[in-house]
């Protein structure tokens, strides 16, 4: 079956009955829809890869298409101890739901029964999601966890979302249009590609992760 008539088969049984459900439940069933169509490699891919000298940052770009039409962006880029991996959804050339998952690597000492001092490997996600209907925010979420390498290992699923306030709603739209201008040209300036969780929030969960004030 053809990806562009596969879609459109599972767009109309979408519409159907969506005056009756509200807009979370909407986006909701676009991104199972987009992920269906991703995860079967239904779509049409383009990558790019790019590299920052600056900050000797690494990264890859890929549009996914149905035929013509921008259905989702994903952003992955590696700087030093962090990796960040930005996924963008699209329906009608608009914006509907972004998600940022940010993984840290770092170690720290831990006291064990004797009282020595063992050192250990953690790793700290940090997780965004802003849900949008005609570029309006509707919901925003965050969640963060970490993993030690001797205690038992979490999942993002058994890890609950906190709603919080939407002041960067904004830029993650922004993140988006500048991104979406990729699509037929080659990254020039790597080290202007925007970001999404900042620096700045990294730092104060490790901070509070190491129990430092």
């Amino acid at each position: 079956m053809k990806p562009t008539f596969l879609l459109l088969l599972l767009t109309s049984s979408l519409c159907f009955g969506q005056s009756r459900k509200g807009p979370l439940s909407d986006i909701r069933n676009k991104y199972q829809l987009i992920r269906e169509l991703v995860d079967s490699n239904a779509l049409r891919q383009h990558h790019t890869n790019y590299s920052c000298e600056e900050t000797a940052e690494e990264g890859t770009l890929t549009f996914y298409y149905n035929g013509t039409e921008l259905k989702h962006i994903v952003h992955i880029y590696k700087e030093g101890h962090v990796q960040f991996r930005d996924e963008f959804y699209v329906w009608d050339n608009q914006l509907f739901f972004q998600y940022a998952i940010h993984n840290i690597w770092y170690k720290d000492y831990e006291k064990t029964k004797s009282g020595k001092r063992k050192l250990v490997n953690v790793t700290l996600t940090l997780e965004e999601r802003f849900y949008f209907k005609d570029r309006e925010v509707i919901k925003c979420q965050f969640k963060d966890f970490e993993n030690r390498s001797n205690s038992l290992q979490r999942k993002t699923q058994h890890v609950r979302n906190k709603n919080i306030g939407c002041e960067q709603a904004q830029e993650a739209l922004e993140k988006f249009d500048i991104l979406a201008g990729y699509q037929e040209q080659r990254v020039a300036d790597a080290c202007d590609l925007p970001r999404s969780i900042k620096d700045s929030e990294i730092h104060n969960l490790i901070y509070s992760s190491a129990g430092i004030n």
